[in-house]
């Protein structure tokens, strides 16, 4: 037989696609299969697989209890399939294991087991599913869940979401208001603007992280440790204003300095943002700015969301993270939210929300479809057409404009930039 002829490569970057939990993507060995075939299509090369939602597992080696919505029998791995089809692509996939931190939803077993003890509580008392950070006995489990994925599966790397605080006046578990005055020497309750408690409440976040990335680094380093940042609303004009952002101030996850020290090895700042929307478009393109001259550029994916868009704003979008700045700074790739809502059009928000639909510029949005099954089938089309978007010249139909013609941002498939050491 002629050997295979040689693969022509583009430029090395990272173009990643987060696959959620909570939608089909990788629940049945059909699944898993449409999924890295769509990969290979839209030549994509990460793929940042959910699998822990709610304090739950889709993979087989796990403590936690085996996800409810996994189809098969119980000897599916769902995980340990993505990595078989998705290493044996060729060009090669890389699989990236997607776990959620600190939220773990209120009937997950961990949070009914431990919610006196563990649970993170605002100010005034309520829950809402999340541990407490600060709770060592929270960070030890955590870190286990986490390290399992990574020594027991053949994983590229390890995802880290909700790996922050709700907001500022979250963290008043009795454990961690016990350690805050041990370790302060203060007494009663601080306030959640308190400066000294919110830069405590950071910290203990950031041990975590930091933690985790030196097990990673002593037991396994070929897995890389990334996280999916926040990025609400405009970003910081420099690292001098870093300070201001809801990321530092709010739910202390302070993500710049996890760059600049080491303490990941690439972030995913999720600059969702609507292209259709002026104010936010320019939100998208501040975080652009900030991500590509501070420094850190050679260790930033940068998330788009897709879900919020149109598909040409997408691609644009897509266009303008992988573009140098003026200065030449250039992100290490792009992620794009989501496998299950690529668009608009693909996302079942939009369709079941009417609020966020009578909202889109283009009416009639629905374009006449009425019943959920058609609006999901036309989800679905949405969804696979993307894939084709990305990788080739196309179209879509839209209800406002007809025809809209797409230009595609990958046109080769692209082997992965080296990461700093």
């Amino acid at each position: 037989m002629p050997s295979p002829s040689p693969i022509t490569y583009g430029a090395p970057r990272y173009r990643a696609l987060w696959v959620d939990a909570f939608s089909d993507g990788i629940k049945s060995r059909g699944q898993v299969e449409k999924l890295v075939a769509d990969a290979h299509r839209a030549n994509l090369n990460v793929l940042i697989v959910q699998v822990r939602k709610r304090g739950d597992a889709y993979f087989n080696r796990a403590d936690e209890a085996r996800a409810l919505d996994i189809i098969g029998s119980r000897g599916f791995d769902p995980l340990s399939y993505v990595i078989e089809l998705a290493h044996a692509s060729t060009p090669r996939i890389e699989v990236h294991a997607w776990l959620n931190t600190f939220f773990v939803g209120q009937t997950s077993g961990v949070y009914l087991y431990h919610a006196e003890q563990w649970a993170n509580r605002t100010d005034a008392g309520a829950t809402g599913g999340y541990l407490d950070p600060a709770n060592p006995e929270v960070q030890a489990y955590t870190h286990k869940i986490f390290m399992d994925v990574a020594l027991n599966y053949d994983v590229d790397g390890i995802h880290m979401d909700f790996v922050r605080y709700p907001g500022e006046n979250w963290g008043y578990s009795s454990a961690a208001l016990s350690m805050y005055r041990q370790e302060t020497g203060t007494s009663g309750v601080p306030a959640p603007g308190d400066l000294r408690w919110q830069a405590w409440r950071r910290d203990r976040v950031t041990a975590f992280v930091r933690d985790l990335h030196t097990d990673l680094q002593q037991k396994k380093p070929s897995v890389k440790l990334s996280g999916a940042f926040i990025c609400f609303g405009g970003g910081p004009a420099t690292l001098a204003d870093w300070w201001r952002t809801s990321a530092y101030s709010s739910v202390f996850q302070d993500w710049a300095d996890w760059l600049i020290k080491g303490y990941v090895d690439f972030g995913v700042p999720m600059n969702y943002d609507s292209e259709w929307i002026g104010r936010e478009k320019a939100w998208f393109d501040g975080w652009l700015a900030f991500e590509k001259d501070s420094g850190f550029a050679n260790k930033v994916v940068t998330g788009v969301g897709a879900f919020l868009n149109y598909p040409d704003d997408s691609l644009a979008e897509i266009r303008r993270a992988l573009a140098p700045s003026p200065r030449g700074n250039q992100v290490l790739g792009v992620a794009i939210y989501s496998y299950a809502a690529t668009s608009v059009y693909g996302n079942y928000d939009f369709y079941t929300s009417q609020d966020l639909s009578s909202g889109l510029p283009r009416q009639p949005y629905a374009g006449g479809i009425t019943t959920p099954e058609g609006l999901n089938a036309r989800a679905l089309t949405f969804n696979d057409s993307f894939m084709t978007q990305l990788s080739r010249a196309s179209s879509y139909r839209d209800v406002q404009l007809g025809v809209v013609p797409t230009q595609p941002v990958f046109t080769l498939p692209a082997q992965l930039p080296p990461l700093p050491s």
